[in-house]
């Protein structure tokens, strides 16, 4: 089983069923093994209440995408004993997309992304998934 760290970009993505969720589900085994660093359900729920705000989706997708979202089979890791790592890579990335990069070294995983920065940011030794 291959395990993989989801970012809330691609979760978005994936949930949404837009056609970028539509590539990252292509990209990623099937039998893949979930992780996320706990504020990933913050950052996702963020993302789709400014979504709805700005009708850029209806209602009705966001309030499924949600309940899809509450869920799915995700294996939660807390951040605080990630954050010394995550803060020391504040030069090229924000605190949150740090801690994504984070457990994703930690686990010895790839990192499946829809944000093009943290695609392309300077980053060794973790295999990058994005459309």
């Amino acid at each position: 089983m291959t395990s993989l760290v989801l970012d809330a970009s691609a979760s978005v993505e994936l949930l949404l069923d837009t056609p970028t969720g539509r590539r990252l589900h292509e990209l990623v085994p099937g039998d893949a093994q979930w992780w996320v660093p706990e504020h990933f359900y913050a950052e996702v729920a963020g993302a789709l209440r400014r979504a709805e705000l700005h009708s850029t989706v209806p209602a009705a997708r966001v309030a499924a995408a949600m309940s899809s979202l509450g869920t799915a089979p995700l294996r939660r890791v807390q951040v605080r004993p990630l954050l010394p790592e995550a803060w020391a890579k504040r030069a090229n990335l924000t605190v949150a997309d740090a801690l994504y990069l984070v457990l994703a070294e930690h686990l010895g995983a790839g990192l499946v992304t829809a944000d093009l920065k943290l695609a392309n940011a300077p980053i060794l030794g973790v295999s990058m998934i994005h459309p």
